[in-house]
């Protein structure tokens, strides 16, 4: 193969899209712990990321009310919408502290079923068993 055909084909590759400060974007929680959430990212608004980067959301960076530990407003597998804040060298730092930020997906831990809604109050109930979940979701548009 010649320089020139390489050249060609390495300028055809499609370059994966930077995720910037600023940018919302949609992923999915893999790690939870006490202090931090470990978040797959998946999409940064209408751009779908493959692979997905991954990102992290501290708890002091959860909401604007006092929050002790990230399990009383996320779980493993919830699928969040955030807020890229900073750009680290291994990783996208995030924040849910916005009205419109914080969970969208979740599963009820009681019929394992999904379930998608907001309240100003934090809790949601189920529609299929009737459990109320307190996380922190977010404010879909009116």
């Amino acid at each position: 193969m010649s320089n020139l055909e390489l050249n060609t084909i390495l300028a055809n590759i499609r370059q994966k899209e930077k995720i910037g400060v600023g940018d919302i974007i949609i992923g999915q929680i893999v790690v939870v712990k006490d202090n931090m959430v470990v978040v797959e990212i998946v999409n940064a608004g209408n751009r779908v990321l493959s692979p997905a980067d991954m990102g992290v959301l501290f708890v002091k960076n959860i909401d604007t009310r006092f929050v002790e530990s990230t399990s009383e407003c996320f779980a493993k597998g919830d699928v969040i919408k955030a807020k890229i804040s900073e750009i680290g060298p291994y990783e996208y730092k995030m924040v849910t502290n916005y009205p419109e930020l914080g969970v969208i997906r979740t599963i009820c831990k009681q019929c394992k079923n999904a379930v998608i809604g907001y309240s100003p109050t934090g809790e949601v109930k189920c529609d299929d068993c009737g459990n109320m979940i307190r996380k922190k979701f977010a404010k879909t548009g009116d």
